[in-house]
């Protein structure tokens, strides 16, 4: 196994104002050896680390979509700009490429108004905690790929209703900020085991940042809407180990293929 110490989805500033560029490291990517791409929650977490930065401003939510495939990718060009906003609030677009070619799209909300009277109303469920979960191990993925960079437990999970609650941290220790907290979102589609497989991947990500927690695990909580026209859609929350409300993201998957022979006649 193979941890990255340095958050893998930050960028650094290009040649042009407006300009990132991610680095492409081993744990940025999913998939079997010598197949790997960029998962879809590390391109978010990057557009967000670009954002964040241009801005100098907190996120406030984001939303990508996932144009084309990023194998064998070993940079992430991210260009981005303020297209509106007020004195509070900026509200941005963003786009990446691999090699000249569009892979993502991007809008976001960056700003923060002060003061205001905190409340939570979303309550994190009952579940089991991460000690008495069970260990989820992954052993598909090439070795020091973002599987290795997470530890995760499953609590509980009812796929008759499709409800699954999943404990994860980091296992380099990374703080649950926007960036770590949209990664661990695009474990979606594995939250099912008819959303994962040869031919399934996201659409969209939609991700809505509340706020962050000092180092350690997550629950994310999966409540899968439907399944039609070979689609799936569903939406998640985040918390802190003591309950706190974190992030709430949701996504739109491309489900695998069903082989011929497993059609009803």
């Amino acid at each position: 196994m193979s941890i990255s110490k340095f958050p893998f989805w930050r960028v650094v500033p290009g040649a042009r104002a407006g300009e990132y560029l991610l680095p492409v490291m081993p744990a940025a990517t999913v998939g079997p050896e010598g197949a790997g791409h960029i998962m879809g929650g590390v391109a978010l977490a990057a557009l967000i680390d670009a954002m964040e930065i241009d801005a100098e401003l907190p996120l406030l939510f984001a939303q990508v979509q996932f144009l084309s495939p990023t194998q064998h990718a070993e940079e992430l060009s991210i260009s981005c700009e303020q297209c509106g906003g007020g004195q509070a609030i900026a509200q941005y677009a963003a786009n990446a490429h691999v090699n000249g070619r569009p892979t993502h799209r991007a809008s976001a909300a960056l700003g923060a108004r002060e003061p205001v009277k905190k409340q939570q109303f979303a309550q994190m469920p009952e579940v089991p905690g991460p000690d008495a979960s069970s260990e989820i191990t992954r052993d598909w993925a090439a070795a020091g790929g973002l599987i290795d960079q997470v530890e995760m437990r499953l609590a509980s999970e009812d796929n008759e209703r499709g409800y699954h609650a999943m404990w994860s941290r980091s296992r380099a220790g990374f703080a649950n900020d926007a960036g770590w907290l949209a990664i661990i979102s695009d474990f979606f589609l594995g939250s099912h085991p008819q959303a994962h497989g040869i031919g399934s991947s996201s659409l969209d990500a939609m991700f809505r940042f509340v706020q962050s927690s000092e180092p350690g695990w997550v629950l994310s909580v999966t409540e899968f809407a439907a399944f039609e026209r070979g689609t799936v859609h569903g939406s998640a929350r985040h918390y802190a180990e003591d309950g706190t409300l974190l992030a709430i993201s949701s996504q739109t998957g491309v489900l695998p293929r069903i082989p011929m022979g497993d059609l009803p006649s």
